[in-house]
C-alpha cells in the first residue's frame, strides 16, 4: 500500500494534534500569565489569616501638619508591633515629633516618642516625614485605639488617631 504525497497530507497525523494542543496550552498559559495585575485582588496572608490588600489612595497637596496615613508592622515570632505615621508640614520646620499613644477600651496601656526630620516634597507644595516606634508589646486581637499627636519645631501641632486590631 503506498499512499501518495497528496493522501499524507490530507489526513492529519498524530503529531499535529499534539503540536496543535500544545500552542493552544501555551496561549492559555502565556494569557494568565500576563493577565492585567490592576483587576484582580491582592490577597495577604499573615499569621495563617487571609486579609485583602487595600491601596491607599496618593495623597494630595500638603495644606497644614498632619498625617496622611497611619499603619502597622507586625514583629515576627513576637506580639509586639512597630507603630507607623507618615504625613506633612507646610512650614518651614526641619523636623516633627511623634507622641504615640495606645489605649484598649479608653485606658491607656503604652506610649512612645519618635522624632522625624522634614523631607522637602515640592511636588505635594511642603515636606514630608514618617515617624516609626521602637517595637511596642500589644495584645493581638484587641482593639486598639492609636493617637498621634504631632508637633513640629515651629510649635504647630496636629492629631490623628486609628483603631487596629492587631493580627
Amino acid at each position: 500500500m503506498n499512499k501518495t504525497a497528496e493522501e499524507m497530507t490530507e489526513t492529519p497525523s498524530m503529531v499535529t494534534y499534539i503540536v496543535g494542543a500544545l500552542l493552544v496550552v501555551a496561549v492559555v498559559a502565556g494569557a494568565w500569565y500576563f493577565r492585567s495585575k490592576g483587576a484582580s485582588k491582592t490577597v495577604v496572608e499573615t499569621g495563617g489569616q487571609q486579609q485583602e490588600a487595600t491601596m491607599s489612595p496618593a495623597p494630595g497637596p500638603i495644606t497644614a501638619l498632619g498625617c496622611d496615613q497611619q499603619y502597622y508592622n507586625p514583629r515576627v515570632g513576637f506580639s509586639e508591633y512597630y507603630l507607623s505615621v507618615e504625613g506633612g508640614d507646610v512650614s518651614t520646620a526641619n523636623k516633627v515629633t511623634c507622641e504615640f499613644t495606645a489605649s484598649v477600651d479608653g485606658k491607656t496601656v503604652t506610649k512612645a516618642t519618635v522624632n522625624s526630620p522634614l523631607t522637602e516634597s515640592p511636588a505635594r507644595g511642603g515636606s514630608t516625614f514618617r515617624c516609626t516606634t521602637q517595637s511596642i508589646e500589644l495584645d493581638a486581637g484587641v482593639p486598639t485605639v492609636v493617637d498621634v499627636l504631632l508637633t513640629d519645631d515651629m510649635g504647630k501641632s496636629a492629631t490623628c488617631s486609628a483603631t487596629f486590631t492587631f493580627q
